[in-house]
Order: C-alpha cells, then sequence, then structure tokens
C-alpha cells in the first residue's frame, strides 16, 4: 500500500501543503489493527473482507484489485501480448518474505499442474525488490492497481498471465465513533479522489 496509492496522496498533499507532517507505519494486517485500537495510528490502508470487520471498526472499501505477475519494462516478458503461466515456471522471481506472495505464485502455479518456481529473492525490503525488477531479470506478484502509478519507479508491467482469483477490497479501516483529524479527512479524500482517476471501482461501504 504504502508502494502505491499512499505515496501517490502523500506527495500530492505535501506539494499542496507544505508544511502538513505525516507518520507512515507500514506493517502487517494484524500489527496495524493493534495500532488503530491503541489509537496510536488515526486509519489504516488494507486489503480487507467484510468476515474481518470488527463491530468497531469501520471499513470503507476504496477499491476492488487482484494480484498480477508483473515485470519492469526492460523484461523481455514485456513484449507478449499472450503468455501461459507455465512458460514463466524457470524465470527468477522476487517475492514478499512473509509468504503471502509465495503462497499466491504456488497457488497459481499448482491450479495448472505445476509445480511452484523457486524464489529466488524473498524480501520485505521495496528497495531491493524494485532494484532486483529494474535489471529486467526478475518477475514478481503484486497488487494490480500498483502498476497504475506512471511516475512509480522502476515502471511495471503486468504481464498477461492468467492467474486464480485473488480479487479483494482495498479499504480505509478507521474506529467506530472516533473523530479524525483536519490532516486525517484531508488525507482519505484525496484517496477517494485518486482512486477514481486511476478509474478503480467506486467507493462502497462494507
Amino acid at each position: 500500500m504504502a508502494d502505491g496509492l499512499v505515496f501517490a496522496v502523500i506527495d500530492r498533499l505535501t506539494r499542496q501543503h507544505p508544511g502538513i507532517q505525516f507518520q507512515a507505519v507500514t506493517g502487517g494486517g494484524p500489527p496495524l489493527f493493534d495500532e488503530l485500537t491503541k489509537r496510536k495510528v488515526e486509519f489504516v490502508i488494507s486489503r480487507m473482507t467484510e468476515a474481518a470487520a470488527e463491530e468497531y471498526l469501520v471499513v470503507e472499501t476504496l477499491f476492488h484489485d487482484s494480484w498480477v505477475v508483473a515485470a519492469g519494462l526492460q523484461n523481455p516478458w514485456t513484449r507478449r501480448c499472450t503468455l501461459e503461466l507455465v512458460e514463466l515456471s524457470n524465470e527468477p522471481w522476487v517475492l514478499p518474505a512473509d509468504g503471502f506472495g509465495s503462497a499466491l505464485v504456488a497457488e497459481a502455479f499448482r491450479a495448472i499442474g505445476l509445480k511452484p518456481p523457486k524464489t529466488s529473492v524473498a524480501t520485505m525490503s521495496l528497495n531491493l525488490r524494485n532494484r532486483l525488477l529494474a535489471t529486467g531479470r526478475f518477475l514478481t506478484m503484486l497488487p494490480g492497481y500498483s502498476v497504475k502509478f506512471r511516475d512509480r519507479y522502476p515502471p511495471l508491467k503486468a504481464l498477461p498471465v492468467k492467474l486464480p482469483d485473488s480479487r479483494a477490497a482495498v479499504a480505509v479501516v478507521t474506529l467506530r465513533n472516533r473523530t479524525l483529524s483536519p490532516v486525517a479527512q484531508l488525507f482519505i479524500e484525496t484517496m477517494r479522489m485518486l482512486a477514481k482517476q486511476l478509474k478503480l471501482a467506486e467507493p462502497t461501504k462494507l
């Protein structure tokens, strides 16, 4: 989330309001929701399902998104108009070290009767992942919306590969009956606007 829409919102707001300040905390879902309930953060941006929403949370879906196989623009696979997942079996992959990306890749390959490819690099470092993708050698799996940012580094392209359904809601999560600060409200309003500009799904309520 920090590498895509959150970055875009911070970039826009700090240009419009030079004196504004943010503290961005990154991590897995449960630790971030713990920070939310302890009122150490005002809101969380996360992939969510209705079943995961506790009674004390307010979940506003910004859009729905699926994961894609992606590569840097220098990668030869980006020049293909059609592509079968089996063709990527022996390619080097860089995936999240928390296992979520690796699990999605494994599920996709098993769905077509193949063993999952070996993860060449497992890391939680976006800098390392991006540097590897920029070489044009590595593949990764990430949320589809994150390849829509033209000014991102490195420029990425989603490959025309069919994957098992991984569609999920990307939502802003707040505490019920907690009044947000003006800066937090401005951040969320800007995120809604950018989601529409990127032609993502219209906001709905869970």
